[in-house]
C-alpha cells in the first residue's frame, strides 16, 4: 500500500514537471492582474493592469469594451509570441 502511494506520487512529481518544462519553452506569459481606471482614463482608453502594466485600448474597439466592463475585476492576460509573418496582417 505505501510503495503504491510512493509510485503515485512520483509519476505525479514528473507529470508537475514535464508541464513545467514544457511552459518554459513557450514564448508567452500569463499574468493576472485587476483592471482598474479611473473614469476619465476609461474614456481615454488607458487600463491599469496591476502595479506593473497599463494598456492603451482604442475607445469604441472589443478590448476597450472588455476592459471597461471587467474594471476592478481580475483578468488573466496572455502575452504569446507571434510568427513574423503574422506581424503585418490585420486580425478583426
Amino acid at each position: 500500500m505505501r510503495g503504491a502511494l510512493i509510485g503515485c506520487l512520483v509519476v505525479a512529481a514528473l507529470l508537475v514537471g514535464l508541464a513545467i518544462g514544457r511552459a518554459s519553452d513557450r514564448d508567452e506569459t500569463v499574468v493576472t492582474a485587476q483592471v482598474s481606471s479611473a473614469e476619465h482614463e476609461t474614456e481615454e482608453g488607458y487600463f491599469s493592469l496591476g502595479p506593473d502594466a497599463t494598456v492603451l485600448a482604442k475607445p469604441g474597439t472589443e478590448l476597450h469594451r472588455f476592459l471597461a466592463r471587467q474594471n476592478g475585476r481580475k483578468v488573466r492576460v496572455t502575452l504569446t509570441l507571434v510568427g513574423g509573418q503574422e506581424l503585418s496582417r490585420l486580425e478583426r
